[in-house]
């Protein structure tokens, strides 16, 4: 029985059940964020307030990302060390998918539009975050649960497989046209409805996830962790609590400013590549809807311009439901890809396909040939989840070497350096955000999200070919630094 398994727990069946929330969670932001932009929009919210806003939520995860790989590093939580944080987002998620679809029925029952347009708000900002932080212990929990087993040199491959199949189903969610069916009108509304699948889809894969993950309940880190004197009556003082918070906020943050050198050109090369995704990612829907078929998010619910921008919504959903498919076809070959032509080449390539699809969709305004151009740009995306990923656990395992120039960080346990990556991601949104709300103010056009998507993808070839990969490229940077 216990050969059996032992079988099973090292099986590829199992870590496509223990990456199931991965898929969850993808599944859960490529459907909702193609609903929140115009939801926003719709509520009376402004272009340019619309893309600051969406920066608010990576804000806080670039924050409190590292904080959360840190403190899960260190739990002794007798339901393990990553399964508490998990929880804890996806709880936040849950309610935040229940509340976005009702914000205004809420506005409505009190008599206050107002208070409607803050829970939205609220609750957009809190689902970004909490959906995109909660990868943090997801990857962690890969990376513990695979760890001296046969799937550890893959397991950010089927991670990579996850997330693209995740955004597949996701988008199919959006592209289909509820509008005449039983249930959206019983739930009033394709938004309502969608909301109600994402719901239930996101609850499934949770209990997969936390049910089939054998993490250890207690072990203790490969870093040592000093007693302090501080009493636990401490932090009952509002004053000592905000002391300790800031102190520990702050302390992250210096990780980021003061991360080993081959951490700092691979968040480089990976903060300038999320920033051209997550730009066309956000706003491609918006774009179809207003550039390529002439809408109007402000217009009157019934009129032509408003029915034109709905229908491209859901005809830009195709086109990113297909570059999730391709991602997910592609996911697959990375690796064969990696060992017979290299990390730079195979990096580089996903990004360049990226960048020229970008280009296309600029010079066309055919919605077929948008949506096969946006199909493509799944490589990049694919290369993006797998191979940062991969290069980190290398990392990790020999950190005596790739961490030399900092101690501290040798002593982290892999939470607290998937924190500083993930951290970079978010960096990436905030930039895309701030830069995106400036553009639109400036030129006005929705084309200038695609503008932005391609400057950024040429940015991130040149520091993807800086990224360190093994340890003699390293030792021949030192000796030139020398």
């Amino acid at each position: 029985m216990n050969y059996l398994q032992s079988i099973y727990n090292y099986d590829i069946v199992h870590l496509f059940v223990i990456t199931s929330l991965v898929c969850g969670l993808e599944f859960c932001t490529a459907s909702a964020f193609t609903y929140i932009p115009p939801i926003l929009l719709k509520a009376g919210i402004s272009e340019s307030s619309m893309t600051w806003l969406m920066g608010c939520g990576p804000l806080l995860g670039f924050l409190l990302c590292p904080v959360v790989g840190h403190s899960s590093d260190r739990c002794r939580s007798r339901f393990g060390k990553r399964r508490p944080f998990i929880l804890g987002f996806c709880t936040t998620i849950i309610f935040c998918l229940i509340l976005i679809p009702q914000s205004e029925a809420i506005g409505t029952l009190f008599h206050s539009p107002k208070l409607g347009l803050c829970l939205l708000v609220i609750t957009c900002v809190l689902f970004d975050f909490s959906a995109q932080a909660c990868f943090n212990p997801c990857e962690s929990l890969i990376y513990d649960v695979c760890k001296g087993t046969p799937q550890e040199n893959s397991c950010f491959f089927v991670y990579s497989f996850m997330t693209s199949f995740g955004g597949c189903l996701g988008y199919l969610i959006t592209a289909t046209d509820w509008t005449d069916s039983f249930l959206s009108n019983y739930l009033q509304g394709q938004e309502k409805l969608a909301f109600a699948v994402i719901l239930l889809f996101f609850s499934i894969t949770l209990c997969f996830t936390l049910i089939s993950a054998n993490e250890k309940i207690y072990d203790y880190l490969d870093e040592q962790i000093q007693p302090t004197d501080t009493s636990i009556l401490d932090y009952l003082f509002p004053l000592k609590f905000v002391k300790n918070a800031f102190s520990t906020v702050s302390n992250s943050v210096k990780t980021i400013f003061t991360m080993p050198f081959v951490l700092r050109r691979l968040t480089l090369a990976e903060c300038c590549s999320w920033s051209a995704i997550m730009t066309f990612n956000l706003f491609f829907t918006d774009f179809v809807g207003q550039t390529v078929y002439k809408g109007d998010p402000g217009a009157d619910e019934l009129s032509i311009e408003r029915i034109r921008y709905d229908q491209g919504v859901r005809a830009a959903s195709y086109g990113l439901l297909f570059h999730c498919i391709v991602g997910a076809l592609y996911a697959p070959l990375l690796k064969p890809l990696i060992n017979q032509f290299g990390i730079h080449l195979v990096f580089s390539f996903g990004m360049l396909v990226f960048a020229l699809s970008m280009l296309v969709i600029y010079a066309s305004t055919n919605i077929i040939v948008v949506n096969i151009m946006a199909s493509l740009s799944g490589l990049g995306m694919a290369s993006l989840t797998s191979i940062p990923y991969t290069l980190v656990m290398t990392y990790h395992a020999n950190r005596e070497i790739y961490f030399a120039d900092n101690p501290v960080i040798q002593t982290r346990g892999i939470g607290t350096i998937l924190g500083i990556l993930d951290s970079t991601y978010f960096a990436s949104q905030i930039i895309s955000s701030l830069i995106m709300g400036y553009i639109m103010l400036i030129f006005k056009s929705t084309l200038s999200y695609i503008v932005t998507s391609f400057v950024l993808a040429l940015c991130s070839l040149w520091f993807i070919n800086r990224i360190v990969i093994n340890r003699h490229q390293l030792q021949e940077l030192i000796r030139l630094d020398k």
